[in-house]
């Protein structure tokens, strides 16, 4: 199957079956030996049409008439890959992009391709003329950035209740461009200097990261970002590929080599491994999920890590355990929740997560962080992260604890800072919230 009918497939995958875009990309490179170019121009025709999706729209609906939801499903997306070529990739000609895609309606559904072939030709004809994007058109600026960059109205309204609006309004155009691709050393095995050298040695340009000693962002990556784990250097353990946001919540919890440490939401392993970094494989890491194939990978990363001081146990972090009560030093509390601080990787988290889903995720996040009080001995650390920009997820729960729980005070993360918010605009990190508590002895 064609590069752009796969891209296709696979939108049609994610939009009406609730697929995961990372899962179903990660299965049809799988499956299919492209080349190394063509896999790129996959990768970039669907990450980049369900990131530019609301926009998309916006230009279609300059030629279409009829409402695009009532649009044959395959035609819709054959239209919205195509208007993002033409649109975003300029290594492309645009009448290729036009042609390539007639040819696919004219296979799946032949009916229409007289009604795609005029919309595209339409359109490449008002962009010689027309103003892509005017602002102006819409009645204030949310409403404008929303459909600018595919973010909906609800989640700008977020993240200017998070960043405030100056620094939103630069957060927001970030998130919709590809994250860089950082690694974490693994100094239980080499350090950082030495790592950048045998990468250097493989042609891939190295900057170290600006906010944790051990992160490296890489590229001039060739084809190593899509076959890296079967370099040697990862098979071998030298590095974990982290966001440097996710590297600050083993930071802050900051673990002794003599700490018992629970993990209570561990999988896939980046914090846990990280801790276990930081305590030089010392101490005892108990990592928990519900899933055993989620914890079969975090064994599986410890052992290609060289480490040896992580229990795994399938646990479902809702149910108390009377055993665990006052047992853990520190613990680091990695809740599951609505995903708004990672749209650039899962682009279709924006569309698709609803009012009830996110309510759900408030009560299970409460009763999470309850369990989590009862098992910090006296004198231990608990930090709450989430990867999100809702204050219902974040700031509200950490104020709730401080209410019911009173010899839960709350550490400062810095001077007058009470909470930690990462952006893009911290050397490229995912969005992340972090908030450091004590228990009273």
């Amino acid at each position: 199957m064609k590069i752009r009918e796969q891209a296709v497939k696979t939108l049609l995958r994610v939009s009406r079956e609730g697929a995961y875009s990372n899962l179903e990309t990660k299965k049809v490179l799988g499956e299919n030996h492209y080349k190394e170019e063509d896999r790129g121009l996959y990768l970039n025709i669907v990450y980049g049409t369900l990131q530019n999706k609301l926009y998309l729209d916006y230009l279609l609906k300059k030629h279409i008439s009829k409402d695009l939801n009532k649009l044959d499903p395959e035609v819709l997306e054959i239209l919205r890959i195509a208007v993002y070529q033409i649109y975003f990739l300029d290594k492309i000609p645009s009448y290729a992009a036009v042609n390539e895609s007639v040819e696919i309606t004219g296979r799946i559904k032949p009916k229409a391709r007289g009604f795609v072939n005029g919309v595209l030709r339409n359109i490449l004809r008002s962009k010689e003329t027309d103003e892509a994007f005017d602002f102006s058109s819409f009645s204030n600026e949310k409403e404008a950035l929303s459909v600018r960059y595919s973010i909906p109205v609800w989640i700008i309204h977020k993240y200017y209740e998070t960043f405030g609006a100056e620094k939103a309004e630069k957060i927001i155009p970030l998130l919709n461009e590809k994250p860089p691709f950082t690694i974490r050393a693994n100094t239980l095995k080499v350090d950082r200097n030495t790592l950048e050298e045998k990468l250097s040695d493989k042609g891939i340009y190295c900057e170290k990261g600006a906010l944790d000693c051990d992160a490296l962002h890489l590229s001039h990556l060739g084809g190593f970002e899509n076959q890296v784990q079967c370099d040697p250097l990862f098979t071998a353990g030298c590095f974990m590929i982290q966001d440097q946001g996710a590297m600050k919540a083993a930071r802050l919890l900051g673990p002794e080599k003599t700490d018992r440490v629970l993990d209570m939401c561990a999988a896939p392993g980046g914090k846990t491994t990280h801790l276990s970094q930081i305590m030089e494989n010392e101490g005892t890491i108990i990592a928990r999920d519900i899933f055993d194939s989620r914890l079969k990978l975090i064994e599986e990363t410890a052992a290609r890590l060289g480490i040896c001081n992580i229990e795994t146990e399938k646990t479902d972090g809702c149910i108390f355990r009377p055993e665990d009560r006052e047992a853990f030093d520190r613990i680091l509390l990695d809740a599951p929740c609505s995903g708004l601080g990672i749209i650039r990787r899962k682009p279709e988290i924006r569309y698709t997560i609803t009012k009830k889903a996110r309510k759900e995720l408030v009560r299970i996040q409460r009763q999470l962080l309850d369990h989590a009080v009862q098992y910090l001995k006296p004198g231990g650390t608990l930090v709450y992260c989430t990867c999100t920009v809702n204050s219902d997820e974040n700031e509200r729960q950490i104020e709730r604890v401080q209410k019911d729980y009173p010899f839960m005070r709350i550490e400062a993360v810095s001077e007058g800072e009470n909470s930690i918010h990462t952006s893009p605009l911290d050397d490229g990190c995912d969005c992340f919230f972090m908030a450091k508590l004590k228990k009273d002895c």
